[in-house]
């Protein structure tokens, strides 16, 4: 299990910041099991009065979430990350 605080390492990110039209979403909190599920707390794209719900679900993987005041919620699963 990895539970992590924070924005985490920085320098998977490159000169991505800089780029024009390009948004970058970072784990704030998160905690990954071993068997790849995954709770995660990220900055959003954009700022929603109101909570926005999303989901996706695929064979090998499903994630599912909202959206909320600048922040989102996501629950994802993904096989290829089972241990």
């Amino acid at each position: 299990m990895i539970v992590q605080f924070g924005r985490g390492d920085e320098s998977a990110y490159g000169k991505w910041d800089d780029a024009p039209r390009v948004f970058i979403s970072r784990p704030y909190f998160k905690v990954v099991l071993d068997n790849g599920l995954g709770f995660y707390i990220l900055n959003a794209f954009g700022y929603n009065l109101f909570p926005r719900f999303y989901g996706t679900f695929k064979k090998t993987f499903c994630e599912f979430g909202f959206s909320f005041a600048g922040w989102m919620f996501e629950v994802m699963w993904n096989k290829a990350f089972k241990v």
